[in-house]
């Protein structure tokens, strides 16, 4: 089968650090890859005028910490052909000249007349078309769909075009044959917000099965705890609302914990000054990067991993963490809400809730062993149905459902 990938992120894994992407397509891509398909990916990355993709890096990162995600460096938007383990992908950079607005009608007829012609050189008719992130993709398919009458779908990340006056959701539908969502949260909040008839379904992410191989049910290490070992791992960024989570431990007096942070980002310096000045910055290691090894220690000796969020769509390292045998703390209506179900497989709370987040640590800490094993093999079991392979198959076979 022929799949066309269309996404405004795609990571370019060749530039290292210079691009901050996430590689959530890149996953579904190389898995369908992996089971036989023909795949071709056009990144249509956001392109701005080049005095922002060159603000100095000092300014960047103020910018990201305001604005909750980072301007990319221009090496990761300019056009260029590159290979994802023997996957074509086409970058094609859209026009726009400040984050969040609408390309302009003639940006996306030329992106639309640059894919087609990109089709045809290299004899690619498309049986599926798929799309990431509402725009462009939602306008650029649904008029593809119209020429290669093939099966359409877009997976929203977001809720933000959906509000937008100028933005012809309706009219675009008319031609995708399934929407979907990144979470059950977002996916009914479509569902209201378009007066939909179904629910769009939920397109989760995967585990790659050689990360759920390399952890094995650990419950032992909830055995006689004498310090509590929480984690983070993931961009410093105010979104994330780490500084929520060293509040909360803040307040936990009487009983020891260390608080271990892994990852880079804008909010270093903010965070290490808060946990200073509530006098827990001896209990609290900033890591910054690590290898991939180091994490998968890091969470084997992991207790438990925060991550609340505030719409955080999804994040692969929860399931990870699950599947390291922790217990997972997620934000209530994100995007693993659904698959961690709260005190059974994991814990909900409130995004960016400090006061809430300290009784859900209390109340773990404070609870007998063999429940938290239990919790801890719910999770960890619950991860092997959201394997690479397995969300990959489930999300190819809903787009070619009738």
């Amino acid at each position: 089968m022929k799949i066309l990938v269309l996404s405004s992120v795609y990571r370019d894994d060749s530039l290292g650090k210079t691009d901050t992407s996430t590689n959530v397509v890149n996953l579904f891509v190389k898995e369908w890859d992996k089971q036989g398909h023909k795949v071709l990916v056009i990144h249509n990355s956001h392109c701005y005028p080049m005095i922002i993709h060159k603000i100095p890096e000092k300014f960047k990162k103020i910018l990201a910490s305001k604005m909750g995600f980072e301007i990319s460096d221009y090496e990761a938007v300019k056009e260029k052909i590159f290979l994802d383990d023997g996957v074509k992908v086409f970058r094609l950079p859209i026009k726009k000249f400040i984050p969040h607005c609408k390309p302009s009608n003639n940006v996306i007829e030329r992106q639309i007349n640059k894919i087609v012609d990109i089709l045809k050189a290299e004899n690619f008719k498309p049986d599926v078309i798929t799309g990431h992130w509402a725009s462009p993709q939602m306008e650029i398919i649904s008029k593809l769909k119209l020429k290669y009458n093939c099966r359409t779908a877009v997976v929203l990340h977001g809720l933000g075009y959906m509000e937008s006056s100028g933005y012809m959701v309706e009219e675009y539908l008319k031609n995708i044959d399934l929407l979907g969502a990144r979470s059950l949260f977002q996916s009914n909040c479509l569902k209201k917000m378009l007066k939909l008839e179904q629910l769009p379904f939920v397109c989760y992410s995967g585990i790659p099965d050689e990360y759920i191989e390399s952890y094995k049910l650990n419950t032992e290490k909830y055995n006689n705890i004498n310090t509590w070992k929480i984690a983070y791992v993931g961009r410093l960024v105010s979104y994330k609302n780490i500084d929520a989570t060293i509040r909360a431990l803040s307040e936990i007096k009487d009983i020891n914990w260390e608080f271990n942070i892994v990852g880079e980002g804008a909010q270093y310096s903010y965070l290490e000054k808060l946990a200073r000045s509530l006098n827990c910055i001896d209990r609290i290691h900033f890591y910054g990067h690590v290898s991939r090894n180091e994490v998968m220690q890091i969470l084997k000796d992991t207790h438990v991993f925060v991550m609340i969020s505030t719409d955080e769509i999804f994040g692969l390292v929860y399931l990870e963490a699950m599947a390291a045998s922790c217990l997972t703390v997620a934000s209530r209506n994100g995007g693993v809400d659904g698959i961690i179900v709260d005190k059974q497989n994991g814990f909900l709370c409130t995004e960016g809730d400090a006061g809430e987040l300290k009784s859900i640590l209390e109340r773990i800490m404070n609870e007998d062993e063999t429940s938290l094993k239990l919790i801890a093999a719910k999770g960890n079991e619950t991860v092997k149905e959201y394997s690479d392979c397995k969300v990959a198959e489930r999300y190819l076979y809903k787009i070619l459902e009738e």
